[in-house]
């Protein structure tokens, strides 16, 4: 049979084991996956004292096929430290939905877990955002506390990191941006996550990213440094700071995304280590992540990104989301083909769009009945070098008599400006805009586009009454 390599954290040694083995062959606490792991909340650094609960009275499967509150369990679809997830479907409003009920041994060896699970509810239901997993109601059956949330169709980042083994960074820095922008929502609404990574990520099956699992989320206000070091989270994903007692912060959140981002990027974890006694280590030790020795890899943009949300000191880190957010969309825009953007520009648009080699031609049909041509390419900017989207139609022969004309129009046009450029050795008027290429956005293309078209064709008709460009 084939093997595969899992973690006891009561050992805290790894393991080759049978893919069907799921408990530690020396002390039979369950195993994990090494790589992501599990959520711990911990008293103690050595990590050397967790425990796993036998569920064995009660197996996962033992809830499929049963009618549970007001919902029928469908399927298992998988489990933490506190809860197990099932995929139901709302006997009511007869839509699928993922129901989070509280395990068994959790009950039983922690009091306060009803309290902590409430609390996870009310930090969920303050999100709405299109990249968080909605929370719909909190509920109580047979002696269990439940969630029901949004189930999505698709599969966690992770599963999808294990299936692939790298991401391209177009992909990768477009997933970050999704959960970026989700994370931004929480710091916002002043809690932090605590426990960011690809497991806590889920993909949908148009590929977009939702931020999960707010099971450890924290409020920033009482995030007070905790009596006797207690680490929360899951400790390949946690900031240096934390394996010293300190608090959860937004810089910690931002520790982790970094962390997420570069797994995705080179396909392991940036620190290396075989137990979280040498994560302890490695972090104590004060020798930080090298993103250098992955750089001539990586575009200079993702690597400046890893380089400020991996540094060791918090204060070297983003300070907050957002600016983790505008440097992923800066470097998403650049890394971005012109196909994609002008597809998303035009989705649903009645315009005709053909390729010649580096440029695209936009044709599109006027009101009025005529058609105008805007070319659309990527140049680079005489005075500055960056690299800019460049939007221009042409309007006809540049003549003395129309020049005040083109002056006029320039003072009222919205977007673009009339200017003259050589083609083929003569002076043509063109109507012409630009963008820098790492910040332009599907709609500004959109707007740019329709109105150079417009006002274009306008300056054509006075040119001459044909419909030639």
């Amino acid at each position: 049979m084939t093997k595969t390599t899992r973690y006891c954290r009561r050992c805290d040694q790894q393991f080759a084991v049978e893919r069907s083995r799921h408990s530690c062959p020396k002390c039979d606490t369950e195993l994990v996956s090494w790589d992501g792991g599990q959520t711990v909340e911990l008293e103690t650094v050595s990590f050397s004292t967790v425990s796993s609960h036998d569920d064995a009275p009660e197996p996962a499967e033992a809830f499929v096929g049963q009618q549970f509150a007001n919902y029928k369990i469908e399927r298992f679809l998988g489990q933490g430290g506190m809860a197990r997830v099932y995929l139901a479907t709302h006997l009511t409003l007869e839509r699928p939905c993922a129901i989070k009920v509280l395990r068994p041994s959790t009950m039983e060896t922690d009091q306060n877990v009803a309290e902590a699970f409430l609390a996870e509810a009310r930090l969920a239901a303050a999100l709405v955002h299109p990249h968080v997993v909605a929370l719909h109601t909190i509920g109580e059956a047979d002696g269990r506390q439940y969630l029901e949330m949004e189930y999505v169709n698709g599969q966690s980042l992770s599963r999808l990191l294990e299936r692939s083994g790298v991401l391209e960074p177009l992909e990768a820095t477009r997933l970050m941006l999704h959960v970026s922008s989700a994370l931004t929502a929480a710091h916002a609404s002043g809690m932090v996550h605590r426990d960011i990574k690809p497991g806590n990520v889920m993909v949908t099956e148009g590929r977009d990213a939702k931020l999960a699992d707010f099971g450890l989320a924290k409020r920033i206000a009482t995030a007070e440094p905790i009596a006797g070091g207690v680490l929360c989270g899951t400790p390949n994903y946690m900031a240096p700071e934390l394996f010293s007692g300190r608090p959860a912060t937004k810089q910690s959140d931002i520790y982790a995304m970094g962390v997420t981002y570069f797994s995705l990027l080179v396909g392991r974890l940036p620190i290396e280590a075989q137990s979280i006694n040498e994560l302890v280590r490695f972090h104590a030790s004060d020798s930080g992540i090298d993103v250098d020795a992955i750089a001539g890899d990586l575009p200079d943009g993702v690597v400046e990104i890893l380089r400020r949300a991996l540094a060791t000191s918090p204060a070297s880190r983003y300070e907050n989301s957002g600016e983790l957010y505008d440097d992923l969309s800066t470097t998403f825009g650049s890394l971005r083909p012109l196909r994609s953007l002008l597809r998303e520009a035009f989705r649903n648009a009645l315009v005709y769009i053909d390729e010649h080699d580096k440029r695209f031609d936009v044709r599109v049909p006027l009101s009025n009945g005529r058609h105008q041509t805007v070319h659309v390419e990527i140049a680079q900017d005489a005075e500055t070098g960056e690299a800019i989207v460049r939007a221009f139609s042409i309007c006809g022969r540049a003549t003395d008599h129309y020049y005040e004309r083109a002056l006029q129009l320039n003072a009222t046009i919205s977007h673009g400006s009339v200017a003259i450029h050589s083609i083929d050795g003569e002076p043509y008027f063109v109507m012409v805009n630009a963008y820098p290429r790492a910040t332009c956005h599907p709609e500004e293309i959109r707007t740019c586009v329709f109105e150079i078209a417009k006002h274009s064709d306008e300056v054509e008709g006075l040119l001459s009454r044909e419909d030639q460009y």
